[in-house]
């Protein structure tokens, strides 16, 4: 029922579906059933459906998918090879699923120029060394990888190959603190900014800023457009947005275009500053704590960063979260993997660093911290257990 690789054609008016083969049996086929039914009902053809991390959904069968035209797929390519200057000589590794927009853009920017794909999972598993191994074999240039695959390269002391010559880094928060470790590694890292309603990325740093050692700037490719609106959220307006979303709901099967005017409003808090991309945080990560607003989203870049500085590998081993409170509306609490004496050191740091409202409050230890296949936390998930 997965389309594979060789059988995606790009230029024909046939609809995909790509979804997660592992997913239990019947939640897959509710997400089939669902976009099976979306496409009908819309008309839809040469159309991509590809779900959303769905780390808040209360469960698989009620994941967002979204529809991509194989226009957009191709123009989000066509623009990224640009600003990477990718070439048929290029070699690009696969730690992305072919059922990621991330995994399935590698694989479009590489057909357009003829140049190589080479899957790097094991097992289709991200394993570091198995990666690191097939960098070196294959002599890759060109990656894409998210910000807990980077921990694991740094964690580990990897050096860079001399073949590779850009990563695109998105898919979570990209901590300044981690940047500059990978950087002294030889690790050729290029910020990144997008989602899968843009098939992909639409800001990227740029190769050039792999000559200096500072964090880099994100900037609009050339394809993208984006503004802020009067609430101070993020709009976008591309080639390659997406056409339509589809759940699964209570009430029955849902599909809805949340577009104006080809504007598509985000979650994310931001700005733009020539050309460059300036994202604060999502509108969710906005809290009152006894009536004092903060930043969740700035607590955990200072709370991974504490980590980070104590041992690379600790910032996977910690969550950091707000949870309902009577007493003051939200309250900041902490899950660790780590043993009791290890996190209070990180905790220590970190409340060295926050106002006295934004310290944490309580901390759960717990055997595993459950996450989607990209290691991105499943909030929804994680508090049920809480």
């Amino acid at each position: 029922m997965v389309s594979s690789q060789n059988e995606l054609d790009l230029y024909s008016e046939k609809n995909e579906i790509l979804l997660n083969p592992r997913w239990p049996k019947e939640d897959y086929e509710k997400l089939w059933a669902l976009a099976s039914h979306v496409q009908e009902e819309r008309k839809l053809q040469g159309h991509v459906w590809i779900a959303t991390s769905g780390s808040t959904a209360d469960s698989v069968a009620g994941t967002k998918l979204v529809a991509l035209s194989k226009k957009a797929l191709l123009n989000s390519a066509q623009s990224v090879n640009k600003h990477l200057n990718s070439t048929a000589q290029d070699v690009w590794t696969q730690v992305l699923p072919h059922f990621h927009v991330g995994g399935l853009g590698i694989e479009v920017r590489a057909s357009l120029v003829g140049a190589r794909v080479v899957p790097s999972l094991k097992e289709q598993k991200w394993d570091v060394h198995h990666f690191y191994e097939t960098l070196k074999s294959e002599k890759c240039t060109l990656s894409a990888l998210v910000p807990t695959q980077v921990y694991d390269l740094v964690t580990h002391s990897y050096k860079a190959p001399s073949s590779m010559r850009a990563i695109v880094v998105g898919g979570g928060v990209f901590e300044a603190e981690l940047y500059k470790k990978a950087r002294v590694l030889g690790w050729p890292v290029l910020p990144s900014y997008g989602m899968t309603e843009t098939a992909s990325q639409i800001a990227t740093a740029t190769l050039q800023s792999l000559e200096q050692s500072e964090y880099p700037s994100v900037r609009l490719l050339s394809h993208a457009r984006a503004q802020k609106n009067a609430d101070g959220f993020l709009q976008v307006q591309a080639t390659s947005l997406f056409t339509c979303y589809a759940q699964n709901t209570t009430e029955g099967m849902k599909s809805w275009d949340p577009k104006v005017d080809g504007w598509f409003t985000t979650e994310d808090r931001g700005e733009i500053i020539d050309g460059a991309l300036h994202v604060q945080g999502r509108n969710k990560d906005y809290i009152k704590i006894g009536g004092e607003g903060t930043n969740v989203a700035r607590l955990r870049s200072l709370l991974e960063n504490a980590a980070l500085q104590m041992n690379p590998s600790w910032p996977a081993k910690l969550v950091l979260l707000d949870m309902p409170s009577d007493r003051l509306g939200s309250e900041i609490h902490l899950v660790s993997l780590l043993s009791a004496d290890d996190t209070e050191k990180v905790v220590q740091v970190y409340s060295e660093k926050v106002l006295p409202f934004e310290k944490v409050r309580k901390i759960y230890y717990i055997n595993e911290i459950p996450r989607s296949d990209l290691g991105k936390v499943l909030w929804g998930e994680l508090r049920k257990r809480l």
